[in-house]
């Protein structure tokens, strides 16, 4: 008879014994994170399992055949209540799709989607929700019934509290079904990771042009833009395509269109990235994103300055995302002081 082959049989007991009289250390099995359960009895479990206790107690006391009936009955249905929830959670599969650009405390909508790979048994009365994650608000997905080989596409809400790189595990699936005594759960590893922009609140805006004298918005220069001045003569130097021709048949000459030089428009925000992390530094990290926003939207070039780093001017939707990126992952500096922004021109 070879020893070790008959050793090594699927039974976990004989394997450690057996590997301990050889000299041989027990094989290691890597745990299926797929495929674990969890279990949690609900108010209604806790008390189904004191009744038949009771019942049971009462049945060795009497002997009463009546009685053990009873408890093999209640017995029965905590059988098939563990059955027909795991013919529910089994073989389903999950898949979610988050939106590109997430912002803290703000609602979000997540597309899920369940799938039943059973061939004809159908899954009923079950939920999809997110594995608990530092950061993260959600609601589950319902599903009532999903007949095998359906797919089921529903909205879940998320709201992440949080700024910040924030890496998802998995989800989890539970039901109640079918008598409600406890709740299964089987986790589905399904990591994924996204970066949670600072939160764009409501706070009062500096004007768009806050020094138009200096230079910021448009002056009345003479050149290319696209605010017109006023009417001029056209010359054989001019454009054709500037001439005013409802003017020129008016006045019986050619005028062309005279335009407004409009002056590059041109911000920094300037953020003081110092003093401690605390709800005064986030609400901080929120007003300058508002800011970039803000500005961006109305077509300036906006450049970002911390004590430590520098974002170039830019402009359009690719600089803001930079920025927002940025205030996302920005930490405070051990400056004494309180945080602050500001807009220079």
């Amino acid at each position: 008879m070879n020893l070790p082959k008959l050793i090594s049989a699927p039974l976990p007991w004989l394997t450690l014994i057996g590997g301990r009289i050889l000299g041989r250390s027990a094989p290691t099995t890597t745990p299926k994170i797929g495929f674990s359960r969890t279990l949690k009895f609900t108010k209604e479990g806790w008390r189904f399992v004191f009744l038949l206790l009771l019942i049971g107690v009462a049945a060795v006391n009497t002997g009463n055949n009546l009685l053990y009936l009873v408890v093999a009955t209640l017995l029965s249905l905590i059988i098939i209540s563990g059955i027909m929830s795991e013919l529910t959670l089994k073989n389903l599969t999950v898949k979610r799709v988050l939106p590109p650009a997430v912002f803290r405390n703000s609602p979000v909508p997540v597309k899920v989607t369940v799938e039943n790979r059973k061939r004809l048994l159908a899954s009923y009365s079950f939920w999809v929700e997110e594995l608990a994650t530092d950061g993260l608000e959600c609601e589950p997905f319902y599903v009532v019934k999903l007949d095998g080989r359906e797919k089921k596409e529903g909205i879940a809400r998320y709201r992440f509290t949080r700024r910040g790189r924030i890496r998802l595990e998995g989800v989890a699936l539970a039901t109640r079904f079918p008598f409600g005594f406890f709740i299964k759960k089987r986790r589905l590893p399904l990591q994924a990771e996204l970066i949670v922009y600072p939160a764009i609140v409501a706070m009062r805006l500096p004007p768009l042009y806050p020094q138009r004298e200096q230079g910021t918005g448009s002056a009345p220069v003479r050149g290319a833009g696209d605010e017109i001045r006023g009417l001029e003569d056209y010359t054989l130097m001019d454009d054709a395509k500037h001439i005013h021709w409802k003017a020129s048949a008016r006045a019986g000459r050619l005028v062309k269109k005279e335009f407004e030089r409009e002056r590059q428009k041109r911000v920094a925000i300037v953020f003081e990235n110092r003093g401690p992390e605390d709800e005064a530094f986030e609400n901080t990290v929120d007003r300058a994103a508002t800011l970039a926003n803000h500005y961006l939207s109305h077509g300036y070039e906006v450049a970002l300055k911390t004590l430590k780093h520098f974002i170039p001017h830019g402009r359009g939707t690719p600089q803001l995302h930079r920025i927002l990126k940025f205030l996302a992952e920005v930490r405070a500096e051990e400056e004494s002081g309180t945080p602050s922004v500001r807009v220079e021109p």
